[in-house]
């Protein structure tokens, strides 16, 4: 006997008794700490319509991936809902051709793709709605009361222009709280209203540039300094809004609560009420 069988007399015995259990099953590497053990695709975890199976004039057979495939489309419809999903804020991304209004200062201008989505349109009412904060522009003919000219037309091609509006942007940042020095961007919503083509733009939504600054590269030479949007801070806890409140917000009534901007140029009639603006220093009296 040698000297290894001396000292584990049964060790034959248990190599013996453990050799064709061990050639009849597969070799299992041992555990890694900290990651999950791979088991052979057989022992994998199957799918209920993997053995699913459907009754043919032969006796039952297993579906096909076709079927599976099938069935499996017609349990996610049955069981799908919008109830927890938000949709994620087109501002998330990168939106430079989509539909925009930019107000800074004492003016306001429609982007290019806004206007060309509004096709033949050069006239404009701009209606706000203060309770839902929302901001409409309707197209309108050209002697229409109120009517704001929102382009240039050049050789047939509509372009974009600064609008100066000075009393109606300062009526929107008191509204909204804005800071009078930042640049606020909306992006706009194609609506069809009574038949009519509608653009909404949800006052709350808005990126806020800070004023352009001037840095001086290497060179000495002086170059701008690209403004990075800032967004509300309650965006930083949701991907956007809930499904249900999304479609809402598109919806618009404009029977209910929406007010004309005044178009300074316009004559005045009785039904327009004067507004007075009052120099708290001087006390000088303003009407506009």
């Amino acid at each position: 006997m040698d000297e290894r069988s001396f000292k584990y007399p049964n060790r034959q015995a248990q190599q013996a008794a453990y050799a064709p259990q061990a050639m009849n099953r597969p070799y299992s590497p041992p555990p890694v700490p900290g990651y999950a053990r791979a088991y052979p695709p057989a022992m994998a975890a199957t799918s209920p319509l993997d053995q699913a199976q459907v009754l043919t004039p032969g006796g039952f057979k297993p579906l096909s991936k076709a079927e599976r495939d099938e069935a499996a489309r017609i349990a996610e419809e049955a069981g799908f809902s919008f109830e927890g999903y938000q949709v994620v804020r087109r501002e998330f991304f990168s939106h430079r051709f989509d539909p925009t209004l930019t107000i800074k200062g004492n003016s306001i201008i429609f982007n290019n793709s806004c206007i060309s989505k509004l096709e033949q349109v050069v006239y404009v009412q701009i209606l706000v709605n203060p309770t839902t904060e929302k901001l409409v522009i309707r197209p309108c003919a050209e002697g229409a009361r109120d009517a704001i000219r929102w382009c240039v037309v050049r050789d047939d091609k509509r372009k974009s222009r600064q609008i100066t509006c000075g009393l109606f942007t300062a009526k929107l940042y008191d509204l909204m709280g804005w800071e009078a020095l930042y640049r606020y961007k909306l992006q706009g919503t194609r609506i069809n209203y009574q038949g009519e083509q509608l653009y909404v733009f949800d006052l709350t939504s808005t990126e806020a540039f800070l004023p352009q600054t001037k840095e001086v590269d290497e060179e000495g030479k002086p170059r701008r300094k690209r403004p990075v949007p800032m967004y509300p801070s309650d965006w930083r806890d949701s991907f956007g809004m809930p499904v249900l409140a999304h479609t809402a917000s598109t919806r618009v009534d404009l029977m209910e609560g929406f007010d004309l901007m005044e178009n300074a140029a316009g004559a005045q009639t009785p039904e327009q009420m004067p507004m007075e603006i009052i120099d708290q220093e001087t006390g000088e009296v303003t009407k506009v």
